[in-house]
């Protein structure tokens, strides 16, 4: 596995070794994920120990995966909880929000179970 850029802060290690903002090398990364996955090369990762790196291992991918899911789920539960649960609280018979809540119980279940 060769690593693409040294490890470090997700964001911030990219942006340094680049002289780009942060907000420049996430942008940079999601083109690069996007040229990766239309030419069909080894997906790119990320890990504490080892930084960016293309890769291959099944492990390393769901590894990955895993990682990623739980911060998506975390993402979603505090959604719920710090905006959409209010919002439910405050107009219970609003459609939009009945249709919100459903579909991000929905994800948030579906999260859950492959996390």
């Amino acid at each position: 596995m060769g690593t693409a850029v040294p490890s470090g802060g997700l964001d911030r290690q990219p942006a340094l070794a680049t002289e780009l903002t942060r907000g420049q090398a996430r942008s940079g990364l999601a083109m690069l994920r996007d040229t990766i996955a239309r030419k069909g090369w080894p997906p790119l990762v990320y890990t504490r120990a080892d930084g960016y790196q293309f890769t291959a291992d099944g492990d390393v991918l769901q590894s990955y995966e895993v990682a990623v899911i739980r911060e998506k789920l975390t993402e979603i539960r505090r959604l719920i909880t710090g905006t959409v649960t209010p919002h439910a609280a405050l107009a219970p018979d609003d459609k939009w929000v009945r249709h919100i809540v459903a579909q991000l119980n929905s994800v948030e279940s579906t999260l859950d179970l492959i996390a």
